[in-house]
């Protein structure tokens, strides 16, 4: 099975503006920042994902040094408004990455009463999906050295990258938490939260399982630099990278999500609250294709590994 001309042009629209926009914010953030290396901007979401959508926003970040953080602040601010003279809508401010950030807050101790929700989000985007605007050695820099975090020195080539994995799980079951908690206590519009969790976030997590489980057989440094090459290629690559054939599958089925998202009016439909009971037309077309895209990466999961491998194991025990 190939990917289907139709699904095809989907991933090809979303990319082409992907790479359009990356290519102007990288030329904006370079006029904001100059020649300053203190400073680092990534971007996370739809653009980093190479999936951008007719109502995607700039999930931008910044990161410093601990010696610039008089002007962080100010250099943020500035930064996003001229992203928005650009025409780049802004989400709402109080994001996790809403302020900038130190570059050891997201390199600190994993794990423990301090790690929070918000903690493992920024730590888990810029690993699974972050992209570069501004400052790329730095950025690759930051991300090598927080793998080099969860890949133990004593860790022997039989065994995959466990704390990873271990932690990718759990970043995967705190959003499926906000989740209920955004809709029940915030009062969040739900369809279009629900859909997003059901395909890409459920993506996101897939693939960084099958980052995982290509450490296997390799030694402690060759682990740390696998994993780094392949979370640097956004999601839906990988797992052709990866999975080739058997995932076009799955992928053709994500496309129709993009198609879906990219469609106005079935957005609006989504965005929009309803009474308690009530769904869309669109949600319910919607939820049946996450159907068929969940049991498509079971699938995948179940026959992409060979038995000697211990990372399926590994989800369940």
């Amino acid at each position: 099975m190939s990917l289907s001309p139709k699904a095809r042009g989907v991933f090809e629209r979303a990319s082409g503006r992907s790479e359009d926009g990356l290519k102007k914010m990288r030329e904006v953030a370079a006029e904001v920042m100059g020649d300053d290396d203190r400073f680092i901007v990534g971007v996370n979401g739809s653009y980093a994902r190479r999936e951008v959508t007719g109502g995607s926003d700039v999930d931008l970040f910044v990161l410093f040094r601990k010696d610039a953080v008089k002007e962080a602040q100010e250099r943020q601010t500035k930064l996003r408004a001229r992203l928005e003279e650009e025409g780049f809508k802004m989400p709402a401010p109080g994001g996790v990455f809403s302020s900038p950030l130190t570059v050891g807050m997201l390199t600190q101790t994993i794990g423990g009463m301090d790690d929070s929700n918000e903690y493992i989000t920024r730590r888990m985007l810029l690993l699974l999906e972050g992209e570069w605007i501004y400052n790329q050695p730095e950025f690759d820099r930051a991300r090598f050295r927080l793998l080099e975090q969860y890949v133990s020195a004593s860790i022997r080539s039989d065994q995959i990258c466990l704390f990873l994995l271990n932690d990718i799980i759990r970043y995967w079951r705190t959003i499926c938490v906000d989740f209920e908690y955004k809709v029940q206590t915030d009062g969040k519009p739900r369809e279009i939260r629900l859909i997003k969790l059901r395909f890409s976030r459920m993506l996101l997590f897939f693939a960084g399982i099958l980052a995982v489980g290509e450490t296997y057989g390799l030694e402690r440094a060759a682990k740390v630099e696998r994993l780094s090459r392949l979370l640097a290629i956004p999601a839906h690559l990988r797992l052709l990278d990866l999975a080739g054939n058997k995932a076009h599958l799955a992928l053709e089925v994500y496309a129709e999500f993009l198609a879906a998202l990219d469609d106005s009016v079935i957005r609006d439909a989504l965005s929009t609250s309803l009474p308690a009971g009530k769904e869309s037309h669109e949600f319910t077309e919607l939820r049946a294709k996450a159907q068929q895209f969940r049991m498509s990466l079971l699938e995948l999961l179940q026959t992409h590994f060979n038995k000697e491998n211990p990372t399926v194991a590994a989800l369940m025990l």
